[in-house]
């Protein structure tokens, strides 16, 4: 096993954390904070190398919210120093070390995002015939980020990372969900949120449905468990498995198997020998302190089998590939949030969105959401219309504007790209 070190050593440099603060800087949600680090950037930065260097750094207390989108989940996010040592972490330790990921471990990782795993997916199926019977085993972690076992964890790092300072740092990273006010603060939003709950105008059986999904939020127990949100965390969660992963690549020697972080998929003709697998794979799991959820178990295609926010099914010896419902709902939450808020964010949003539903290939993409895909001028122009009825819309287009008003009003709107400009006329 090759083994790497001096990793922590060579992370330390201007160059290195310039790179991971335009990373940072590009995809922060609070530009308040964001605005404020920057102007002071340069002292920042060069404090936090300072630290680094001394071994002395200090990761801050996690700002911990509650989020609502297709079921209650805790995230906690960090402080904008924080960010980006995690980051350089991330790219400039954990990355190199993490070689030894298989090629269909689908998370978190450059060209091995959710499109290779949707084309892998399909190619398996193709590979086994859409002929035939096609059995799925998905397998999904209780609980995954919250049972992951500190020392373990760190035994397995120790055995791929010879650099102890990066031993060191990992260590403060993990431990993290150790602090008391992790907790403390989890238990204060769940009883905010049900008393917010209790006070809505609902059916009492979705009343105590949201009450319960609250109450069963899991707390951090001591020595285990990652935050989530965090770039470093997410690659640990993803390294957390790897022996698994090679276990049922090499050893049991499933082929067509892929793992989106605790998501398992092994699909073949041979229901028998997925009982086998599965079987072996539970006992696996326990003895790194993980089980399994009630979602796990065998599926075949012919009934439907969802695989990262779409529905796979065999009929007629065809493959369809339809939408999730869930994600639909999810879609449309955030896309009204946007129209409402950020209408520039929308337009960006519904554009991005239109690669989702082109992956379908039934009737009900082109039946019912179709209107997301912007394929023409018009599309665009009523879209942007609809939001500001009190203005002129042009749209560019190869060096032309275009629009279908009545050019009578004194203010326009210009669609460039996706940027819109206001102006008068």
């Amino acid at each position: 096993m090759k083994r790497t070190k001096d990793l922590y050593d060579n992370m330390i440099s201007y160059s290195n954390i310039l790179y991971v603060f335009n990373k940072v800087k590009n995809k922060c949600h609070n530009k308040n904070k964001i605005m404020e680090f920057i102007r002071y950037k340069n002292c920042y930065l060069v404090d936090i190398l300072s630290n680094l260097k001394n071994n002395s750094y200090i990761f801050s207390n996690y700002n911990i919210f509650l989020i609502h989108e297709k079921k209650y989940r805790i995230i906690m996010s960090e402080s904008i120093s924080d960010k980006i040592v995690n980051q350089m972490i991330s790219y400039f330790i954990l990355l190199p070390s993490f070689n030894c990921l298989i090629d269909s471990n689908i998370a978190t990782r450059k060209n091995r995002g959710s499109n290779y795993g949707y084309k892998l997916f399909e190619k398996y199926i193709n590979n086994i015939g859409i002929n035939k019977d096609i059995y799925v085993l998905r397998i999904d972690i209780k609980k995954y980020f919250y049972n992951i076992n500190h020392n373990i964890l760190l035994s397995m790092l120790e055995r791929r990372i010879k650099d102890k300072k990066s031993i060191n740092i990992l260590k403060n990273i993990i431990n993290l969900t150790d602090n008391k006010y992790v907790n403390d603060n989890i238990k204060k939003l769940i009883g905010k949120e049900i008393n917010r709950v209790n006070n809505l105008n609902i059916s009492i059986k979705e009343k105590n449905r949201l009450i319960n999904e609250l109450n069963n939020i899991p707390l951090y127990r001591k020595g285990y468990g990652l935050s989530i949100g965090c770039l470093s965390n997410q690659l640990l969660a993803v390294f957390f498995l790897n022996d698994i992963d090679h276990y049922i690549k090499e050893i049991l020697k499933c082929e067509h198997y892929i793992r989106y972080m605790d998501d398992m998929y092994i699909l073949s003709d041979n229901r028998s020998l997925l009982e086998d697998v599965f079987k072996i794979i539970k006992d696996k799991l326990r003895s790194i302190e993980l089980d399994i959820n009630n979602k796990s178990g065998i599926y075949r295609t012919k009934e439907g089998i969802s695989f990262l926010g779409y529905t796979y099914s065999i009929k007629n010896n065809r493959l369809l590939i339809r939408y999730d419902n869930n994600t639909i709902k999810s879609i449309n939450k955030k896309l009204k949030k946007e129209y409402e808020n950020n209408f520039n964010g929308y337009y960006k949003s519904i554009t991005s969105y239109k690669g989702y539903f082109i992956r379908c290939n039934t009737n009900l993409y082109n039946d019912s959401y179709r209107w997301l895909c912007i394929n023409n001028l018009y599309d665009k122009y009523r879209i942007i219309k609809n939001k500001y009825k009190d203005y002129i819309v042009f749209i560019k287009y190869n060096n032309t504007y275009y629009t279908y008003d009545n050019i009578s009003k004194n203010k326009c709107i210009i669609l460039v790209g996706d940027t819109l400009y206001t102006c008068n006329i």
